[in-house]
C-alpha cells in the first residue's frame, strides 16, 4: 500500500510540475507577443539624452510605432516614418544581426529578470546594445548643425528652421559654449556642414550634445534600424514624464 501512496504522490508532483511549465510558457509567449507588437520597458544606462532622460530612468518604447515587427526576422512588414523630434530606441549601423536563438536566450532572461538583465555576454559590446536618439530629419531634407542647434531645410522648403521649430518640440539639449582650445573642426565642436539625406535614411542626435555618439559620427540610418519610439518616462515617480 505504501508502494503505491508513493506512486501516485510522484505522478502528482509530475503533473503539478508540468502544469507549472504550461503556464509559465504561456506567459513567457505572451510576454514575447506584447513586447514585439505593443509596449517594453527599458532601463537606459546612457547620459546621450540628458537632461531629458539619465542613467536610470525607466522608460517604455512602442515597438509597433513605426510599423509591425516580425520577431524571427527582425524585419517590419509595414513601416510608418518617425515624426522630426521622435526619441527612438535603435540599432546602431554597426551592429551585427542576431541568430534566432541569441535572441531567443535573450528575451528568456529578460522575462525572468522582469527586463532588469540579457543574457550573458550579450551586448556586451557597445555596438550591439540598442541606443536611444532624437530623430531631427527624414528622407530627402537637408540638415546642418551650429551651436549644437540643428538646422532642417525640409523637403520642398527654400529655407532652414531649427530643429523645434519643425518637430514642435520643447526638450531642452545640453550644448552651448565650446570649452576653451576647443576648435569648430574637432569632434563634439557643436558644428556641421550642410548634408542631404537620401531615401530612407534618418539624421539622429543625443540630446546631450557634448557627449553623444550619433549621426555626426556614423551618419544616417537607416528604417530597419529603428526599434521603436519613447513615449513615457515612468521611473522615478516624480519625473514621469510623457515623451
Amino acid at each position: 500500500m505504501k508502494r503505491v501512496q508513493s506512486f501516485e504522490e510522484s505522478r502528482r508532483r509530475r503533473s503539478l510540475l508540468f502544469k507549472l511549465l504550461k503556464y509559465v510558457a504561456i506567459l513567457f509567449l505572451l510576454f514575447e507577443l506584447f513586447t514585439a507588437f505593443a509596449y517594453k520597458s527599458l532601463i537606459v544606462g546612457s547620459s546621450s539624452m540628458k537632461p531629458t532622460i539619465s542613467p536610470g530612468d525607466r522608460v517604455i518604447v512602442a515597438t509597433s510605432a513605426y510599423g509591425v515587427l516580425n520577431p524571427f526576422t527582425g524585419r517590419r512588414a509595414v513601416f510608418k516614418a518617425p515624426q522630426r523630434g521622435d526619441m527612438v530606441l535603435m540599432n546602431l549601423p554597426s551592429s551585427k544581426a542576431r541568430s534566432w536563438h541569441h535572441r531567443f536566450l535573450d528575451s528568456v532572461f529578460r522575462f525572468v529578470t522582469f527586463q532588469r538583465l540579457g543574457a550573458p555576454g550579450y551586448g556586451s559590446a557597445h555596438k550591439d546594445v540598442p541606443v536611444i536618439k532624437r530623430v531631427v530629419a527624414g528622407p530627402g531634407d537637408t540638415v546642418m548643425m551650429e551651436g549644437f542647434i540643428v538646422y532642417v531645410k525640409a523637403v520642398g522648403s527654400a529655407h532652414f528652421l531649427t530643429e523645434y521649430e519643425l518637430s514642435g518640440g520643447d526638450y531642452d539639449i545640453v550644448g552651448g559654449q565650446l570649452v576653451e582650445g576647443w576648435t569648430k573642426d574637432m569632434p563634439l565642436a557643436g558644428s556641421m556642414n550642410a548634408l542631404d539625406l537620401g531615401p530612407d535614411e534618418f539624421f539622429v542626435v543625443g540630446d546631450n550634445r557634448y557627449a553623444s555618439s550619433d549621426s555626426r559620427f556614423y551618419g544616417s540610418v537607416l528604417s530597419s534600424e529603428l526599434i521603436g519610439r519613447i513615449v513615457l518616462r515612468y521611473w522615478p515617480l516624480d519625473r514621469m514624464m510623457k515623451l
